[in-house]
């Protein structure tokens, strides 16, 4: 789920989100800000997907990245939840928080399974 979402992330963003801003006249030092964050959620998608395949196989990897990433997901959910609700007064402008949340909850079904 974390693959598929760097994907939707790099693919699908980064032509309608990153192109348009990078191309904007904003200045250049919020340009690099904001292409720096873009490109730190990329690594954490990515970071977040060798982990929890590691985890997979590896026992005593599943509670602490269940924990760390699930949770850093949950919280990036609710972020986008928040923020949406805040600017657009709906959830639906945003909908990343339906990917993120639903890696957050794949992550602890996954660490419940492997105690079972």
């Amino acid at each position: 789920m974390s693959l598929f979402t760097s994907a939707i992330h790099v693919l699908a963003g980064t032509p309608e989100i990153m192109s348009p801003l990078l191309a904007s006249t904003l200045p250049p030092g919020v340009k690099g800000v904001v292409d720096v964050m873009w490109h730190q959620i990329t690594v954490l998608l990515l970071l977040g997907s060798g982990a929890s395949i590691l985890a997979a196989k590896r026992t005593a990897w599943r509670l602490p990245v269940a924990l760390l990433i699930g949770g850093h997901f949950a919280l990036i959910a609710v972020l986008f939840l928040v923020l949406g609700a805040i600017w657009f007064s709906s959830l639906w402008p945003m909908p990343q928080w339906v990917l993120f949340g639903a890696m957050a909850i794949l992550l602890l079904v996954g660490w419940r399974r492997g105690i079972a």
